[in-house]
C-alpha cells in the first residue's frame, strides 16, 4: 500500500494553499489530513528551517 504525503506552501498571508490542494486532488491523489502539511513561509527559508516541512518529515513512515 502506498502512502502519499503533501506539502503545500505559500509565501505570504494573502495567499492560500487551496489551488495546490485542488491540483493534488485533480491529479487523482486522496491525501489523508494527517499527511497534508500547509504553511506560510518564504521560499528563501531553507526547507529544514520550515516548521511545517519538518513536521512532514517527522510523519514519514518507513
Amino acid at each position: 500500500m502506498s502512502r502519499v504525503f503533501a506539502y503545500c506552501r505559500v509565501s505570504t498571508l494573502d495567499q492560500t494553499t487551496q489551488n495546490q490542494r485542488l491540483e493534488i486532488k485533480a491529479a487523482g491523489f486522496a491525501i489523508e489530513a494527517r499527511r497534508l502539511i500547509e504553511e506560510t513561509v518564504s521560499g528563501s527559508v531553507a526547507a529544514k528551517q520550515r516548521p511545517g516541512f519538518m513536521r512532514l518529515i517527522d510523519r514519514l513512515e518507513p
